[in-house]
């Protein structure tokens, strides 16, 4: 009879939770941005028939866009948070230590090491992920709104710009499923059937295989100690927020402020 196999915690329930919203998100823009960027293909035209119309097409990947933005700025803060306020680490950010380890990895797959690196929390493939993943996100919602609102940001920019836009916002739409559907995939469900951002939970061999660093602490039982709460940092936290959300809510604003959309850009080129 096989032992059975240990799992170790790994995510949270808010983990788990960002996670769905974040792939039924990218899924549901995946989608309806595909057939809107290859609209002569026969496969596309199809998507656009089942899913009942171009508008409708149009209007499901906005309102998925939007989401995703918000997506977007509640990371921010909620990074802010836990950094500044609760004076936690920041584990997903590349540090020195990631290119050593890259290094050690290269030379240990091309047989000039005995051992693998010693990784942490997240392995430097994690972070690069991670990096694309916020970046690649940043990207195509800036795109995003300069498609949506042409009009208005051709007051402040040539209108090249909006070309620029548009190819920026395939592209990296492009690149961003297929960089999911090989490196994600491969590294999460192919090297190891990993699904512990859906249980929470890690296989202990994966787990000593992958971050060995973190799993010995958590065998030594070695929590972090929760920081006190200082006033200033939260006051600090606030006025951070406050500024972001009424950032978000002046540009959004002035994008507005004429109406100038899509529809408006086609008319007054197109007249």
């Amino acid at each position: 009879m096989n032992a059975q196999v240990e799992k170790v915690g790994r995510f949270t329930t808010r983990h788990i939770a960002n996670h769905w919203l974040m792939l039924a998100t990218f899924l549901g823009l995946v989608i309806t941005g595909m057939p809107q960027k290859y609209a002569a293909a026969m496969w596309a035209k199809g998507i656009v028939l089942i899913i009942g119309g171009v508008e409708r097409v149009r209007f499901i990947h906005h309102m998925l866009g939007t989401i995703m933005a918000l997506q977007l700025l509640w990371h921010v803060v909620e990074g802010v948070w836990l950094h500044l306020v609760r004076r936690r680490a920041m584990p997903m950010v590349p540090w020195v230590s990631d290119v050593k380890d890259f290094v050690q990895q290269v030379k240990y797959n091309l047989g000039m090491a005995k051992q693998p690196p010693r990784m942490d929390r997240y392995t430097f493939a994690e972070k690069l992920e991670y990096l694309a993943l916020v970046w690649g996100t940043a990207v195509m919602v800036l795109t995003g709104l300069v498609l949506l609102y042409p009009v208005r940001w051709s007051s402040l920019f040539p209108g090249e710009w909006i070309l620029a836009a548009k190819a920026a916002h395939g592209g990296e739409a492009v690149l961003a499923f297929l960089s999911i559907l090989t490196w994600h995939v491969y590294f999460v469900h192919v090297r190891h059937w990993n699904t512990a951002i859906f249980t929470g939970k890690l296989d202990e061999e994966a787990y000593a295989e992958e971050h060995p660093l973190e799993l010995a602490r958590i065998r030594r039982s070695e929590p972090p100690p929760p920081a006190p709460r200082q006033r200033w940092r939260v006051v600090l936290f606030a006025v951070v927020t406050v500024v972001l959300v009424a950032g978000v809510v002046a540009l959004m604003v002035w994008l507005r402020g004429t109406g100038a959309g899509l529809g408006a850009f086609k008319a007054a080129r197109f007249s």
